[in-house]
Formats: structure tokens, C-alpha cells, sequence
């Protein structure tokens, strides 16, 4: 006999469950199983946005999409963030999908289309106005209902170098156990960790000239100088020789042929072990992907005290023309840091041809 699924959570549930993981610091059982539940309740909307997606990429050679559920310990974070205002029931990230296309006039050209399929969303654009951090990417927040709960998902489409840059970030992040994604950590930076975040707002600014896009905001538009500041950053903390260094740590496992478009990614981090597992059609990836978020649903895992998080640190589900198109393009940490490297060293030689040397 199979477990009896859970209750479906309402909205008000899911945010008077957030409010009580606000007071205990996520150590709220009941309110941690009520979060998961409401979590894990995401996966059908969010697929069919990534269904939706799939059918735009197919306009753009070479483009990757993917879907995955925000992880409970980032739920957490952002909940408990210092001053946070965010309520669980209308966290409009929790199911998220992303599109990584070739340049900004397909990522204007796919949210165009994907409107014409999903409706009207409500619309961050960061290309256009980027964060001050050096974040650039296209946000669609789309309604799905479902059982007659609306459901927010968060469509994010953005380019290659774009991409690079953020997976820059993750590696930066990997390497010197800091999340240099949270405004509350960039905020209480200082020293050598200070000059790692300017070092990527530095980075972002050479990549979005490249695009002929608008730069970070608070960045002089001198590339000289930015060229500079950018190799005195390496000479003084070894940020780009300690990146290519790691780079080399991880192990891909691939179990994938030729006819497979869609991909299972799943992470365990402590071992820097990256398993891709390909699938011809989609039904079946996404229910293999359903069937690893919800294993930490059953009886037996509720009071184990954690986050009752799968065994992998993060899953996604990718469809991509071949294996090898998603280690180029799509793996995140330690993997994709190695174009962002040698993206980083054309700019440099580009733009600032004094500074032409070795940086790693």
C-alpha cells in the first residue's frame, strides 16, 4: 500500500508556517513540514512553464532550458534574511525556470513569445536596469493555477555571457563559503572578501559593454580603469588562480545517449560529484525528477530535524540538445567557471591591452 499523500497547504497555511520559521529559526517541525509541503506543491505549475519554455527554445539554436524548486535551506534564508518582510505563501521564486539563449535580442525575442503563451507576467527587467551587484537577467512572474491555487513562478531568461557571470558568482561563492548572492552578507563584506564582490559588479559591467547593454549602476564607464581595478583585484587576492584551481575538483558522471533531450543534474556538493542521467521524453524525466523531491514527504522522515531535503544538494531538470551542450552551458559552481575565466581574459586583453598578461 502506498503512503497516503499529505493535505494540500493553502496559501494563508504556507505563510503562517513561514512567519512561525521566522520566530524559531526554521526549527519549527510541524511549520517545516507544512513549508516543505507547500514547496513540493510547485512542481506541476512550474512544469508547465517549463513545458511552455521548452516550446519557445526551440527558435534559438544551442538554447538550454531548465526548471527546479528553490531549495528549503534557501526558502529559509530568504525568509530569515535581517528585516525580511518575505511571507512563504507568496514567495514568487519557489518554482523557477530558465532559458539561457545567445544574445539579448533572443531573450527579448522568447519573452515575447512565452507571453503569447502564458499571459501577461509581471516583469523584472535587470538587462535593462541592472542590479547594483552586477546581476543582469530577465524575470517573468507568471500566475498558474492549480486546484485551484495560484501558483507564482519565475521565469528567468538570459544569455550565455549573463549566465557565465552568474555561475561565476556560484563559484566565488563555492570556494570562499560565502554567499555573495545575499544582499544581508555583501552588506557586512570588508577586506579581501570586499574586493571579491567588486571584482564580479567589475566583471559584469566588461560583459554587459560586450552586449551593448546598459552597465551596473555606481560603475565609472572607464574600461581602462575597470581593467585595472579588475588585475589589481587578482595581484592582491588570487581570485581568479584559486577559481581555475577548483574548477579541476569535480567529477561529471554522464548516463546519457544520443536521442536524450532531457536531463536530470543532481549535485552532491561535500563530494563535488556532478551526476547528469539522460531521458528521451519529457513525462518520464519529470516524473523521475517529482519522485526525488518527494521522497522526504514520507511518514519516516518528519522527525529526523532537518530540512528533510532529497539526497542531493540540488536537482534540475534540463532539456538541452546533448550532454555535452549542458557542461558547456548550464552546470553551475566549480564546472562552468572556466569560460567565465577565459571570457573575463578576452574582455581584458579587449578593452584594457596594457594589462595583457597571464591572470591564473
Amino acid at each position: 500500500m502506498g503512503r497516503e499523500q499529505p493535505e494540500r497547504v493553502s496559501r494563508e497555511a504556507a505563510s503562517k508556517a513561514g512567519k512561525r520559521l521566522q520566530a524559531s529559526e526554521g526549527l519549527d517541525e510541524e511549520a517545516l513540514a507544512i513549508a516543505h509541503t507547500w514547496r513540493v506543491q510547485h512542481l506541476e505549475p512550474t512544469a508547465r512553464c517549463f513545458e511552455a519554455l521548452s516550446s519557445c527554445s526551440h527558435q534559438f539554436e544551442g538554447a538550454v532550458v531548465s526548471y527546479r524548486l528553490k531549495r528549503m535551506k534557501s526558502i529559509l534564508r530568504k525568509l530569515q534574511r535581517e528585516d525580511s518582510r518575505f511571507k512563504l505563501g507568496i514567495l514568487d521564486d519557489i518554482g523557477g525556470c530558465r532559458l539561457i539563449v545567445n544574445d539579448v535580442e533572443e531573450v527579448y525575442r522568447a519573452a515575447t513569445e512565452l507571453e503569447r503563451i502564458l499571459g501577461k507576467p509581471k516583469v523584472k527587467d535587470y538587462i535593462a536596469v541592472p542590479q547594483r551587484s552586477g546581476y543582469r537577467s530577465y524575470h517573468a512572474i507568471y500566475k498558474v493555477p492549480v486546484s485551484g491555487i495560484s501558483y507564482r513562478v519565475e521565469v528567468q531568461i538570459r544569455t550565455r555571457l549573463q549566465h557565465l557571470w552568474a555561475t561565476g558568482v556560484e563559484a566565488v561563492g563555492e570556494v570562499y563559503g560565502l554567499e555573495y548572492k545575499s544582499p544581508d552578507i555583501r552588506a557586512k563584506l570588508r577586506g579581501k572578501e570586499q574586493m571579491r564582490e567588486r571584482f564580479l559588479t567589475l566583471s559584469s559591467h566588461l560583459f554587459a559593454r560586450e552586449e551593448k547593454m546598459p552597465g551596473i549602476p555606481g560603475v565609472v564607464d572607464d574600461v581602462s580603469s575597470i581593467c585595472s581595478e579588475i588585475v589589481e583585484i587578482c595581484d592582491a587576492t588570487k581570485i581568479l588562480k584559486e577559481l581555475a584551481v577548483a574548477r579541476s575538483g569535480i567529477v561529471v558522471a554522464s548516463d546519457s545517449d544520443e536521442s536524450d533531450e532531457y536531463f536530470l543534474l543532481c549535485l552532491i556538493r561535500d563530494l563535488q560529484f556532478f551526476d547528469i542521467v539522460g531521458f528521451v521524453d519529457f513525462s518520464e524525466a519529470n516524473n523521475e525528477y517529482q519522485r526525488i523531491e518527494k521522497i522526504s514527504l514520507g511518514a519516516d522522515s518528519v522527525n529526523e530535524g532537518d530540512s528533510r531535503e532529497p539526497e542531493f544538494d540540488n536537482v534540475v531538470l534540463v532539456k538541452a540538445a546533448h550532454a555535452d551542450a549542458i557542461k558547456r552551458t548550464y552546470l553551475n559552481y566549480s564546472l562552468g567557471v572556466g569560460e567565465f575565466i577565459t571570457r573575463l581574459e578576452q574582455l581584458l586583453l579587449t578593452y584594457g591591452a596594457c594589462w595583457a598578461r597571464s591572470l591564473t
